[in-house]
């Protein structure tokens, strides 16, 4: 072998790790948004100052606007007086919306504006107006509500389309999609809707991406894949909303059997439903990228058969203008055959089965490796840091720390893999991937994106460089061994990051699990290449880590810790408590204002993990109840709420055998949480509502609860010591009170 050809061979570990480096920043840099055009844009043409303009109209001084709060009426209205402004003639659906998932209803006021067409067939734009109560809901989704009245302004000065036009501004998504029940289950329009766009956020930046269709939706998804110029799209996510509670407006499209996608953007996620979910962190490319995938899509489907259906199919973008499309049963018979082509690679590479079983063991150890290895630089860098925040401040030591590890693991298996050679490590480590592949592809088909295209374009390269005897020299080898890890690295380094920015670091495994497939396809470069100043800078790197996190700052009041204050009252033993809620360990000010503690919370329902203080008892006026007559096996309770209180909830055991929940005559879902089912009324009604339960049991306890916002005023001590470094997140600070009912 030529001495050049052995040196590249020697060094091809370092020549892949500075290329895994450079296809790790091209994945980040090729998904994102569009630059946001200004406010002199055509007038046909989206622009994100524009939208930017519609958004800080809509929100006016930023005050979070719950379902039911005077807050949420003026976004209502001023979206109403917008709308009339465009020439629309808006209607509002005033409705009482159930859940179909869980048990929980409310009452909404979705607005409805819509665009005759020449024909019924009816293309529904959504976006709720409405936020959690402690967020101003800039991202979340007032950016979804700004895009699509920015494109209600184009499409009403454009020509009629085809197809009637409807948007559906709906309320109650927070609580549980309410706005978009009330309206799939009583508005007349919805007979006709045939297909639906929804917009919507979790965040402040990143790119506006297609993550979720709904039945039959080939055909949108065809329309979208023309007309996109800077697609990001994933059906990974549909699999993993299939089998999480997480859902979308879209969410009760589908269950209405509507075709339609769903377009988000999720990064800068320790802002979503808080007080920085503001129009200043609002990235204005994120709205620029919401708007030119909605509205070329919206122009595509106003004049297109909308009766046709497709099958769904598996989709990614590799690019942001090269999409990645095939059926579930393609990406089947690519996995299957990627089996049985690693196999022939096998058999003609065959070494014995001691060699063979040896390698595989290898791979197993160094997946082990690299999962301890992990959980312990995680304990101590937290150790070392005091704490770790899901989205730190300065993330960097977790990164490097992350990052580095599972080389230190990789490069530990080196003398183990000599003893195998470069052939049995590289087909043990692809084997493992091609039997991820067809677990995947078996299970969860829309997620095969994630190890398909490496997966069959290793066993291509395997099974030429196997059967073609004049390629089997060492330089070719690294070649091809780089060349393979490349692609995987194109697939796991972008899985990783996305785990940090959607789950961050407190969803560790989601970041390092990607890492350590990744790193399993190294193992063939060991068997030649250099490890000295990749080893080197690894240990480098993690030490670096572990120092940096002693001094790195947490949080910030741009990225603050998530903190919810309860002041709990239970009405029966007329006693008050604190409870706070975090991921993360309290502020040493908060643990000194109270005596807080880990213990049980004290309501019986609530199964999180919280600290508990003891309260003075402050009464208050609470809402009233009469339990009705049983009849059978229903058990009946009407309800009046107090004046000021935002929902009131029946707190229902599961031991109970409850078959049935209905809220004035409505029914609803089932979904319990723990032993409980939590029947909650949003913006209850003033004159009251009926829950009837029916159960097998003849007779159950039940509890009531009241909440309402803000805390109490001997909770303001508590407040103060809050700081401005941690805010209240999702359904934030509360005052509940709850007594127990017999049914």
């Amino acid at each position: 072998m030529p001495r050049g050809a052995s040196k590249f061979a020697a060094a091809g570990l370092g020549i892949c790790f500075v290329l895994l480096a450079i296809v790790g920043l091209f994945a980040a840099l090729r998904a994102q948004p569009p630059s946001p055009l200004g406010a002199d844009a055509p007038a046909d043409v989206f622009s994100a100052a524009r939208a930017r303009a519609e958004l800080v109209r809509l929100l006016g001084d930023e005050t979070p606007h719950p379902i039911g709060s005077h807050a949420n009426e003026r976004v209502k209205v001023r979206l109403i007086e917008r709308l009339t402004e465009l020439g629309f003639t808006p209607q509002v659906q005033d409705a009482l919306g159930c859940s179909t998932r869980w048990p929980g209803c409310g009452r909404v006021q979705n607005v409805l504006a819509r665009i005759d067409g020449q024909v019924p067939a009816t293309l529904l734009l959504m976006a709720h107006y409405d936020s959690v109560p402690y967020a101003p809901g800039a991202g979340d989704d007032g950016a979804g509500v700004a895009a699509l009245v920015e494109i209600a302004r184009i499409l009403k000065a454009a020509p009629p389309p085809h197809n009637t036009i409807a948007f559906a501004f709906t309320d109650g998504e927070e609580p549980g999609l309410l706005g978009a029940e009330a309206f799939f289950a009583q508005h007349p329009w919805a007979n006709d809707v045939a297909a639906v766009i929804n917009l919507e956020g979790a965040g402040s930046s990143g790119p506006s991406q297609l993550f979720r269709s709904g039945p039959d939706s080939g055909a949108v998804l065809d329309a979208f894949r023309r007309v996109a110029r800077d697609a990001v799209a994933s059906s990974v996510a549909e699999e993993v909303f299939n089998r999480l509670p997480i859902n979308t407006d879209l969410s009760v499209a589908m269950n209405a059997a509507k075709p339609g996608v769903d377009f988000a953007f999720g990064n800068e996620r320790n802002h979503y439903h808080t007080l920085r979910d503001s129009i200043a962190n609002l990235s204005d490319a994120t709205l620029q990228h919401h708007g030119d995938n909605a509205l070329p899509l919206v122009r595509a489907l106003s004049h297109a058969d909308l009766s046709k259906r497709a099958p769904n199919y598996v989709y990614s973008t590799l690019t942001q203008t090269i999409w990645l499309a095939y059926r579930p049963q393609t990406g089947l018979f690519l996995a299957i055959a990627s089996v049985a082509v690693l196999g022939l690679a096998t058999w003609r590479r065959w070494q014995g089965i001691g060699h063979f079983a040896g390698a595989f063991g290898i791979v197993g150890t160094t997946l082990a490796t690299i999962v301890l290895f992990e959980i312990g630089a995680l304990a101590l860098i937290d150790a070392l840091a005091g704490q770790r925040a899901p989205w730190p401040t300065d993330p960097w030591p977790w990164r490097l720390v992350i990052y580095a590890v599972p080389v230190v693991a990789l490069l530990l298996q080196r003398p183990l893999v000599r003893r195998v050679g470069f052939w049995n490590s590289l087909l043990s480590a692809w084997w493992t991937w091609a039997i991820a592949t067809l677990a995947l592809a078996y299970y969860l088909p829309l997620a095969t994106p994630l190890l398909l295209p490496a997966t069959v374009v290793a066993t291509v390269v395997i099974v030429v460089l196997a059967f073609a005897s004049a390629l089997d020299r060492p330089a070719i080898r690294c070649t091809a061994a780089i060349a393979n890890v490349l692609v995987a690295g194109n697939f796991m380094l972008p899985l990783a990051s996305a785990g940090e920015t959607t789950l961050g670091f407190g969803a560790a495994p989601a970041i390092y699990a990607p890492l350590a497939l990744l790193a399993v396809t190294l193992l063939p470069l060991l068997d030649r290449g250099r490890a000295k100043w990749p080893r080197w800078a690894a240990v480098t790197a993690t030490l670096a880590g572990l120092v940096w996190a002693h001094w790195a700052t947490q949080y910030s009041e741009e990225y603050p810790q998530h903190l919810n204050l309860i002041y709990v009252v239970d009405l029966d033993a007329q006693r008050s408590n604190y409870v706070a809620w975090s991921e993360t360990p309290l502020p040493t000010a908060v643990s000194d204002a109270a005596r807080f503690t880990p213990q049980q919370a004290p309501m019986p329902w609530f199964d999180d993990a919280v600290q508990v203080a003891p309260a003075d008892f402050v009464g208050r006026a609470t809402s009233t109840f009469a339990v009705q007559p049983v009849n059978g096996k229903t058990h009946a309770i009407s309800l009046r709420p107090a004046d000021g209180v935002a929902s009131i909830a029946l707190v229902v055991p599961k031991s109970a055998d409850v078959s049935a929940i209905r809220v004035a005559g409505r029914a609803v879902g089932l979904q319990a949480k723990g032993d409980y089912y939590i029947v909650r009324i949003h913006a209850p009604p003033p004159d009251g509502f009926a829950i009837e339960v029916d159960a097998a049991a003849p007779t159950f306890d039940a509890y009531v609860t009241d909440t309402s916002r803000p805390l109490p005023p001997i909770a303001d001590a508590l407040t103060r010591a809050r700081g401005n470094l941690a805010v209240p997140v999702h359904d934030g600070d509360q005052w509940v009170t709850f007594r127990k009912v017999t049914l």
